[in-house]
């Protein structure tokens, strides 16, 4: 009996002290739990049930200059389930069959899965998810996701200019990638509680952030000059089976692009459609040689840096020149043409004579006055800065491929700025592409203004540049950009294309940039159709008549845009050689001064008198007349002395004594 009394003793003693340890263990690790790790633990238990809900901003709208929408903002809601929430699973695919879609056995499927949560519609609509949440807002076993889905109506017409998103809403090409800070906005959050069952329900206490919607941006863009843009370069690029088609308008004035367009083009609704490579806007992109529309840099240098003047004749030597051992040819057989008709007619021989006498130094220096070989800094990604090459590295030959265009590249943009130079008296422009940045409450955080970079050449040789734009189109290789009654100047450009062979004896690059009116100009357009196919591929037969149509098309918008009583389109001009005018053309002169009331910019002339020396009889009786005064002509030519002297302060009354001499320039 006392060994079975021990016996049961040891058990009952050695089980109290497995029950001790086991407490004492338990107590233990519920001490760890609870004081030592317990921070740890509720920090775990915060996380798993504080479920923090982002916010998505709304992206900020991007508008043109009239408040027309390019994009606009679509928001759409996805609907999901907890399926173990969901009672009356049959009643509930039925209601849900009639207020989303007519899909009573799929939606019962997803009710009756076995997985804790189930996408039950996406994109759903505006309209059909009111509908929905009316019904089922309150039942917590539905989840719904708020998504907003970016849009553009203009589609292809402005996809390149504005880009798009990515499936995060935040922009990867165009103005949505650049202005993207701008016009994302800031999310916002929420903080709701999850129980076991994975419901959510927020609290009023609970902390949260509102989400801040992105800027909207106001373009210097009109839609409506971009879709007559657009429909001019795609017909273009379709008639003349072209590789591409480019091509910009903008006030010459101010700087503001009013369109801006590439073929082929994308669109960004459904950009998976197209080639990647369509999503560029090869207007800032892409470079190209310029051709004979690079000739203005010779031209402003010869008027500004020496005596050359219109009328004064070069010789072009039966239309073709050796430059070491190239031979440069013109496109027909000149002897000797007035320097007006070198520009006219687009003669590369009487054009590198030009350069030859005025020198690299010079023609370098206006090429990068003009803005060549150097970013516009437009704010729009991916630009281009152009080439040309630095004046170390200039030959001979150099010299005169550049004068006419080869061994230069740059791009459309470039291009028409620097005839907006021309164009606006003088002065190089920095691209405005943005006109406004402002809040969803209406607050401007930025406002575009015209920027000057530098002065070009002086107004005068700028309104001289303009005559001999004005002369192309009237008679010259851009006649085929005339219209009646619309004074357009302006310069073609047909550029063989390099290859790895060479120059190509095949494929062309067409060119015209041209702007109106003549005398004041409002607007300038560029267009580049890149390897036109068939005879017809230079810048007068494929680009010029899109300028012209491009500008009757804007013109028709508002009969009264442009034109006033004073702008009506003038007689054609006329720069003979100087040397054969005679003594009974001189009244013919000042009568058709008068007639004609050639607008030469002469309102800064206003008070004191303007330089006349150097200039043909024509530009100075038409100076005088537009000015009101009496003037008195002694012999022909050009113009060698004057009185009053250049700035002295005049009348209305003041009458102006010219002196001309015969001139005439040949240059060997």
């Amino acid at each position: 009996m006392t060994d079975q009394l021990k016996h049961i003793k040891k058990r009952t003693w050695l089980l109290s002290l497995i029950l001790i340890l086991f407490w004492g263990v338990l107590i233990g690790q519920l001490f760890i739990i609870q004081i030592v790790k317990g921070p740890n633990y509720q920090k775990m238990c915060q996380k798993q049930a504080n479920y923090r809900k982002i916010i998505p901003p709304v992206r900020g709208t991007i508008f043109d200059r009239n408040q027309k929408a390019l994009t606009v903002n679509i928001v759409k809601y996805n609907i999901g389930v907890h399926p173990y929430l969901i009672k009356h699973k049959e009643e509930i695919a039925k209601e849900l069959s009639t207020l989303l879609q007519p899909k009573y056995k799929s939606y019962l499927k997803a009710l009756s899965s076995d997985k804790t949560f189930v996408w039950l519609e996406k994109n759903v609509p505006h309209n059909k998810i009111q509908a929905f949440l009316n019904k089922y807002q309150y039942n917590t076993g539905f989840v719904v996701e708020r998504k907003i889905q970016r849009n553009y109506p203009f589609d292809e017409i402005v996809g390149q200019l504005v880009g798009l998103t990515d499936i995060d809403n935040r922009g990867i090409v165009g103005l949505e990638l650049e202005l993207d800070p701008y016009i994302c906005g800031s999310p916002g959050w929420q903080i709701t509680m999850k129980d076991g069952w994975g419901r959510l329900n927020r609290r009023p206490n609970q902390p949260y952030k509102k989400a801040i919607n992105g800027n909207d941006i106001t373009l210097t863009i009109d839609h409506e000059y971009q879709i007559i843009l657009y429909e001019e370069l795609l017909e273009a690029y379709k008639r003349h089976d072209a590789d591409n088609a480019l091509g910009i308008i903008i006030n010459p004035k101010s700087g503001e692009i009013l369109a801006i367009a590439s073929i082929p083009a994308f669109d960004p609704n459904n950009p998976k459609n197209y080639p990647v490579a369509t999503q560029k806007n090869r207007v800032v992109t892409d470079i190209f040689e310029p051709g004979s529309t690079f000739k203005i840099v010779t031209a402003t240098a010869a008027l500004e840096e020496t005596n050359i003047q219109p009328g004064d004749s070069i010789s072009c030597k039966g239309g073709f020149i050796k430059i070491g051992k190239r031979i440069i040819h013109d496109h027909k057989k000149y002897n000797v043409l007035s320097f007006a008709d070198v520009i006219k007619k687009s003669s590369n021989v009487g054009t590198i004579k030009v350069a030859q006498k005025i020198g690299k130094d010079k023609v370098f220096n206006y090429a990068r006055r003009y803005g060549f070989g150097a970013k516009t800094d437009i704010q729009f990604p991916g630009e281009a800065p152009g080439i040309v090459h630095p004046l170390k590295k200039w030959n001979d030959l150099m010299l005169a491929q550049v004068a006419i265009g080869q061994g230069v590249c740059c791009t459309v943009l470039q291009l028409a700025y620097a005839y907006a130079a021309i164009a606006n008296g003088g002065y190089l422009l920095k691209p405005q592409l943005i006109r406004d940045i402002s809040t969803k409450e209406g607050v401007s955080i930025y406002q575009g203004k015209p920027k000057f970079i530098r002065r070009v050449a002086s107004e005068d040789t700028m309104a001289q540049m303009r005559d001999l734009l004005r002369l192309t189109v009237q008679s010259g290789t851009g006649l085929r950009a005339d219209i009646n009654g619309m004074a357009i100047a302006g310069k073609t450009g047909t550029a063989q294309k390099v290859t790895n062979k060479g120059y190509s004896q095949t494929d062309y690059v067409a060119t015209f940039v041209g702007f109106f009116p003549a005398d004041d100009p409002k607007l300038l357009c560029a267009i580049v159709v890149d390897n036109p196919k068939g005879s017809n591929h230079t810048g007068g037969a494929v680009s010029a008549p899109v300028v012209g149509k491009v500008f009757n098309r804007i013109v028709n918008l508002s009969d009264n845009l442009f034109f006033h009583e004073d702008q009506i389109q003038k007689p054609m001009i006329k720069y003979a050689d100087n040397s054969k005018i005679k003594s009974s053309d001189i009244k013919a002169a000042a009568v058709l001064s008068r007639k004609s009331r050639v607008n030469l910019s002469t309102y800064q002339y206003s008070r004191r008198m303007p330089n006349l020396r150097g200039k043909s009889l024509r530009q100075a009786v038409a100076i005088l007349q537009a000015m009101d005064m009496d003037v008195k002509i002694n012999g022909t030519g050009v113009v060698v002395s004057q009185y009053p002297e250049k700035n002295e302060l005049i009348s209305a009354s003041t009458q102006c004594i010219i002196n001309l001499e015969p001139r005439r320039i040949n240059l060997e």
